[in-house]
């Protein structure tokens, strides 16, 4: 009877055994194979996330730094905008601040996104009784998101003469004694073989010569003596230009 018990409990605990064995295994298949497929969505996840390129925009002014004096319009200025980014599709909307005195009206207040760079003509305003320096403008670009700011800066000057369509603008002026002057050329290739490089050089009542300026180029000079300046381009010599300097 001894041994009938001894028998009766060794099958149950062979049983049991078996149990442990078959859950352990079940456990450890288990374990085995849902990492896996856990493993597999993350990595594709964290692809997706590498390969797309959030919205950037660059903004610049063309020419980097417009000149305009005090009283004038000038728009021979132009804003860049350029966006990158993936999936690019809507538009920007382009708006510029400028400090008091100074007014930046843009030709075009938005840029398609898919479009590659864009360039937005701008008209410069200074009033009379704005001071020579250098002033700051923010331009603010957004498509629905966050706003995203570029600067670029205007320099105002005392006095600036234009050299355009092969003459001086103005080509005869007064100015007060001990101002300073700025040449500015905004012409470009004139026919086929002339690049519409300038100069300025003073045959009466100063004594100097600029640099060839290219397009955009621009050269400063300071009257100090009264009296009239004749000047003209020595590259074009039928540009002439004069001012009467008084004290």
């Amino acid at each position: 009877m001894q041994a009938s018990a001894r028998a009766g409990a060794s099958r149950i605990a062979l049983a049991a055994v078996l149990v442990v064995v078959v859950a352990i295994a079940g456990v450890a298949a288990y374990v085995a194979l849902a990492p896996s497929g856990r493993s597999t969505s993350t990595r594709a996840s964290s692809t997706s996330s590498t390969l797309a390129t959030p919205l950037s925009v660059t903004v610049t002014a063309d020419p980097a730094s417009p000149l305009i004096s005090p009283g004038e319009t000038q728009d021979y200025s132009s804003i860049q905008v350029a966006a990158v980014g993936s999936g690019l599709s809507g538009t920007l909307t382009v708006r510029a601040f400028a400090p008091s005195g100074l007014s930046v009206v843009l030709n075009d207040t938005s840029v398609t996104l898919s479009g590659g760079p864009q360039s937005i003509p701008v008209v410069l305003k200074a009033s009379p009784g704005i001071s020579p320096g250098n002033y700051t403008v923010t331009v603010e670009t957004s498509s629905g998101a966050a706003a995203r700011n570029g600067t670029f800066h205007i320099l105002v000057v005392p006095l600036l003469v234009i050299m355009q369509d092969l003459a001086f603008h103005p080509n005869d002026t007064s100015v007060a004694r001990g101002t300073t002057v700025t040449w500015l050329n905004l012409d470009s290739t004139i026919g086929c073989c002339d690049p519409g490089y300038h100069t300025v050089s003073f045959t009466s009542g100063a004594n100097a010569t600029s640099p060839v300026l290219k397009r955009f180029g621009s050269w400063s000079y300071t009257l100090g003596v009264d009296g009239v300046v004749d000047y003209y381009c020595t590259i074009h010599p039928y540009m002439k230009g004069q001012l009467t300097v008084t004290g």
